[in-house]
Order: structure tokens, then C-alpha cells, then sequence
């Protein structure tokens, strides 16, 4: 089932001016705090060896960034709704990026513990205050579009920070500091940047926009207003503490849960991945092209985001829009690490990062169906919570898989079987809002 024959949306041309006033800082944004929380990826190169970690030492570190970003993710979003965007999303940015910029500073592993840990509570409620932002400016058929613009942003990181960061390892030098150190030491200073940009460009909603008219404004209140209507028709949650109750809502967290399996197993383990080839292949890379081999998967995912974005935004979204994806992705995860040459392991890689992502900009149009108001902000956290409770739970599990197999195959079998639940479980909640659907039309 659709969501329906014709949802409320803006008109192309009024989209298309929010996009290019929104989008550039959005997925800059995003690029900033995906490199800050994923460039330890390519630390663990060399920072595991210096640290005296094992891999599953390194899951650890990788997993206390979640644990805080969940336990303030909540909060975090109902204080954006409470200060406004702008105001919030600055402190977001500047606190994430100092401590980021700090975290090249630990002595050792009890410390990397501790500043993983609150660059997670830092962090917290920027993507889902993202979220929530677009849900004031647009209805959700226009938001298939945007929300692939900005999640562009994640595969764009890998497609950017793998050769970079890895080169910034290899030559960065800063007062003395190099390699790993550097790397992450400099990687904190763009989200610094642009907590000052975000502070003097950023809008709360358009209402208090000066580039929009007053006939832009009324039309985007008229197609909001819509599509609120049609979710309160729905008996959606109208408070924060009813929409955390939402047995629809923790669904969504467990279909997310799935979905962002695959991005923390491509994020953080990939490079590590890529360095297996050396024993399993018998090849031999530096860390420079390990950093090239990264980006490839995450390039054809940057693409195939933006292509399925816009091929989705001329349909209602659908179950069916986001479990085929997630099944595609469990496939090629599972196989890849199995072929028998590094091309064929890569290609399988990218088809299975294509598919991951293409599957996020059309999960984010569900919540909508269910969510308005204060109840969309805090619903739209704790979905995100339970969905990077993956990222808490996935990475020391992996690691110790990888101790214990010297391998990366079964703890990429076990991705792939979190992505068919997930898609299994997006099927039938479409179910059941169908079945409702029909209840309501035969009571009329």
C-alpha cells in the first residue's frame, strides 16, 4: 500500500527555492558530523597499534559515541523545538567540533572511552532536529527529495573523508602532531566553522524567513496544514509522552534499527575490511589507497541516492520502497566478503552500500504518516535512538566477532539478517495502517 493517491505538497518552483537555500548548508552539515563520528574508522589503522587495542577494544570505543547519543538524543530534539533551530543547532555544532578536535589528545583507551562517550551526548539531535527542521517547510512529498539530498551527505563523507582522512594520517604535521592525531585534530574545525555560519544563515521556520513571500508562506502553511490533518485523522499521538508510548513509533525505530546495521558496519569497519584484503587476496595497499578503495562503494551510493531520490519523489512512498532496498543490501552483504577477488568483493560492497542508503531518504517520509507537531519531535528522536542503538550494540559485537574468526563474514551475515527483520517489519506495519485505512472508510 501507498500512502495514499495524492498527498499535500508545494509547488516545484517554491520546492526548488527552499532547496537551495537549505540543502548546501544541510549537507555540509552533515558531512561535518558524519566525518567527526566515522573518521575513528580510519584512526583504527593506526591508532589500535598505538593504543594497544584489539579490534573488539576498538568496537568498545566505537560503541560508548552511541550510548550518549542516545541517552540525549530525546532531550536534544525537545530542546531544538523549545529554542529554535537555529539557536540549537549552533550549540550542536560547536560543541561536537571542539571536542572532536580534543578527542586527538588521549593518552589511551580509558580516555578514547570517555571522549567517544560525550562526543555522542554532543552530537545528539542533529540529525533528527534535521528531520523534524524539513517537516516545517515542506509535506512529506517534497521531503523524499530533500531528505536524499541530505542523506547524500553520509555516502558523500566516505566519498570524501576515506582519501582525505587517510592522506591527513600519512602527511598532516600540526605543531608536531601527525598521523592519527592530526587527522582527527583537524577534522573538528570545519563543524567550528560552521556552528558561526548556522548561527547568522540558519531559520527557524519559514514564517520567520525574509526571502520568502507571503503568498510562498501561506502555501507551504496550507500544505502543512493538510497533511497534519490527515495524520490527526489517522489518531495520530498529539503529545511528546503519547508518541514515546507509540507502539507505531518504537516499530519504526526497529525498521530503522536495520537500516542504519549496514551504514555502522560500512563506516566503521570498512577500511579495517579493505586492509583483510592484504591475507585474503594477497594484495598490498598503503594507507593513501586504502583510503581511494573506501571511497568507491561509498561514490556509486552517493549516486544511486540521488537517482532513486528523485526517481521516488514522483510516487506515494511505500513499504515497498524501503524493504526492497533493505533486502538488496542484506543480500550483497552477505556474499561479498565470500567472492573470490577484491573487484568482485568491491562491486558487491557498492551495490549493497547503494542499497542502504537509498532505503534511509525513504524510511524518514514514514514517521509523517503517524507524527505532527511536538509529538513529530520527540517521536522522530526516539526512532532515531532505537535506530542508532544499532551503532551502540553493532561495533564491539563486530569486533569481536573479527578477534574471534579473524574474519568480518559472519559479523556481516549477522548485518544482513537485521536488515531482513527490518524489512519484514516495515511490511507488516504497512499492513496494518492498510487495515486500519479500511476500518475508517467503513465506519464513514
Amino acid at each position: 500500500m501507498d500512502f495514499g493517491p495524492r498527498k499535500p505538497a508545494i509547488s516545484d518552483r517554491l520546492m526548488k527555492r527552499i532547496a537551495w537555500r537549505l540543502a548546501p548548508l544541510m549537507i555540509v552539515m552533515y558531512i561535518a558530523n558524519q566525518l567527526d563520528r566515522a573518521n575513528i574508522g580510519y584512526a583504527a589503522l593506526t591508532m589500535n597499534a598505538e593504543l594497544h587495542m584489539t579490534t573488539a577494544q576498538y568496537g568498545f570505543a566505537a560503541s560508548l559515541f552511541f550510548l550518549g547519543y542516545i541517552l540525549f538524543e530525546v532531550p536534544s530534539n525537545l530542546c531544538m523545538h523549545r529554542f529554535g533551530a537555529r539557536l540549537w543547532m549552533t550549540r550542536i555544532l560547536l560543541s561536537w567540533g571542539l571536542l572532536s578536535s580534543l578527542t586527538s589528545f588521549v593518552p589511551d583507551s580509558r580516555w578514547l572511552y570517555i571522549a567517544r562517550f560525550c562526543l555522542g551526548a554532543f552530537e545528539a539531535g542533529l540529525f533528527p532536529g534535521m528531520v523534524y527542521y524539513l517537516t516545517l517547510w515542506m509535506p512529506a512529498r517534497n521531503r523524499v527529495w530533500m531528505m536524499s539530498l541530505f542523506v547524500t551527505a553520509i555516502p558523500l563523507t566516505g566519498v570524501l573523508g576515506a582519501p582525505v582522512s587517510t592522506w591527513l594520517m600519512a602527511h598532516a604535521n600540526v605543531f608536531g602532531i601527525t598521523g592519527w592525531r592530526a587527522m582527527i585534530l583537524l577534522e573538528g574545525v570545519p563543524a567550528i566553522i560552521l556552528a558561526a555560519i548556522t548561527f547568522f544563515c540558519l531559520t527557524d521556520n519559514p514564517s520567520r524567513t525574509r526571502w520568502l513571500s507571503a503568498a510562498e508562506k501561506s502555501e507551504i502553511a496550507a500544505a502543512l496544514a493538510a497533511e497534519r490533518a490527515e495524520a490527526e485523522a489517522g489518531a495520530s499521538p498529539v503529545s511528546a509522552w503519547k508518541a514515546l508510548a507509540n507502539p507505531k513509533v518504537w516499530a519504526l525505530g526497529v525498521v530503522y534499527f536495520g537500516t542504519n546495521a549496514g551504514i555502522i558496519g560500512l563506516l566503521y569497519f570498512l577500511p579495517q575490511v579493505i586492509k583483510t584484503f592484504e591475507s585474503t587476496f594477497g594484495v598490498k595497499y598503503s594507507l593513501v589507497d586504502i583510503g581511494l578503495i573506501t571511497a568507491i562503494p561509498f561514490g556509486v551510493a552517493t549516486v544511486a541516492t540521488l537517482v532513486w531520490g528523485r526517481v521516488v519523489s514522483r510516487h506515494p512512498v511505500g513499504a515497498r520502497h524501503v524493504a526492497g532496498p533493505l533486502l538488496v543490501c542484506a543480500a550483497a552483504l552477505s556474499v561479498a566478503l565470500l567472492l573470490k577477488s577484491p573487484y568482485q568483493a568491491i562491486i558487491a560492497l557498492s551495490i549493497g552500500a547503494a542499497a542502504c542508503f537509498c532505503s534511509i531518504t525513504t524510511f524518514w517520509q514514514l514517521p509523517s504518516r503517524i507524527l505532527t507537531d511536538r509529538a513529530a519531535a520527540a517521536g522522530i528522536a526516539l526512532i532515531t535512538s532505537i535506530g542508532v542503538s544499532s551503532g551502540f550494540l553493532l561495533p564491539y559485537l563486530i569486533g569481536w566477532v573479527k578477534d574471534t574468526t579473524g574474519t568480518f563474514v559472519l559479523a556481516f551475515v549477522g548485518i544482513a539478517a537485521t536488515m531482513v527483520l527490518a524489512s519484514i517489519t516495515v511490511t507488516l506495519l504497512e499492513t496494518r495502517w492498510r487495515n486500519v485505512g479500511r476500518a475508517q472508510l467503513a465506519s464513514e
